[in-house]
């Protein structure tokens, strides 16, 4: 029996005009009423999660920045921050390359360069809100411990961004590509995995009771967590090949609609928001 469900948001549970199912809400009444756990875990930060569940998120888990922030109803986050050092290192670093720009992300606020091209603002703002643009040298005097640096390139990180990184950090950090203008830098061991993996042990819960959805690099180390493990229609193949089970795509809103066929639910009752 299914204890526990936790998805992804971008490329999974949300469609391509970031819009949550309609049924969402209907289908989350549903959840508690059997005692099922539900969790959202996501790359982006808990202000622009929160704020898009709303009124919802008052009972809600979060998996925030690809782990380094977990958010249960009722108890203190839990924070996992980086050095200054290394945030010190991937500065510089990006400061080097063309068309990349890093992103502070702090649990109160996020920081980026002022002065960006228009193109890699606006890539930004469908992520992050509340964002902080300060003159690339006072990056490195920010204050606020730092979650996670996500850093945009528009060209994709896979070709320069990620090799230079990972020669620099080696296995110290992780290093996740989270889209195809995305990648991630967490401390060793923080991923949605492991947030996963404590929150099972801390509910009881094992990988036969847990169903995982997820579409994206940074969504593997989820997907190796659960025996119900699906992969959206949309995924690549790489992540596919991780998962169990495939699930329709994010835009035929796969996760409402595998959740229902789990839980024998009727898709086409559940009423919408």
């Amino acid at each position: 029996m299914i204890q526990l469900i936790a998805t992804d948001m971008d490329g999974t549970l949300l469609n391509s005009e970031k819009a949550l199912p309609p049924q969402l809400p209907a289908l989350l009444e549903e959840l508690y009423r059997r005692d099922i756990t539900f969790a959202v875990a996501s790359g982006r930060s808990h202000m622009m999660l929160t704020s898009l569940f709303g009124e919802l998120a008052e009972e809600m888990i979060f998996i925030c920045d690809n782990g380094a922030c977990v958010m249960q109803p009722h108890e203190a986050p839990v924070l996992h921050s980086l050095p200054k050092a290394v945030l010190a290192e991937i500065l510089t670093q990006c400061h080097n390359l063309p068309h990349v720009m890093p992103v502070l992300c702090g649990f109160h606020h996020i920081y980026c360069p002022a002065g960006m091209e228009d193109d890699l603002m606006q890539e930004i703002r469908r992520y992050y809100w509340d964002i902080q643009e300060l003159p690339y040298d006072a990056l490195f005097q920010v204050e606020e411990p730092i979650l996670k640096v996500a850093v945009c390139n528009k060209n994709g990180p896979e070709t320069h961004t990620y090799p230079l990184l990972h020669q620099i950090l080696q296995e110290r950090y992780e290093l996740l590509v989270s889209g195809d203008c995305w990648m991630d830098v967490m401390c060793k061991g923080i991923t949605k995995g492991t947030a996963v993996r404590h929150l099972q042990e801390q509910l009881g819960i094992t990988a036969a009771e847990t169903a995982v959805f997820g579409d994206y690099d940074n969504d593997i180390s989820m997907l190796q967590c659960a025996d119900y493990s699906f992969a959206m229609q949309n995924a690549p193949a790489r992540v596919r090949e991780c998962a169990r089970y495939l699930a329709p795509s994010n835009e035929d809103n796969g996760v409402v609609r595998q959740i229902c066929s789990l839980l024998g639910l009727h898709y086409s009752a559940l009423p919408k928001a």
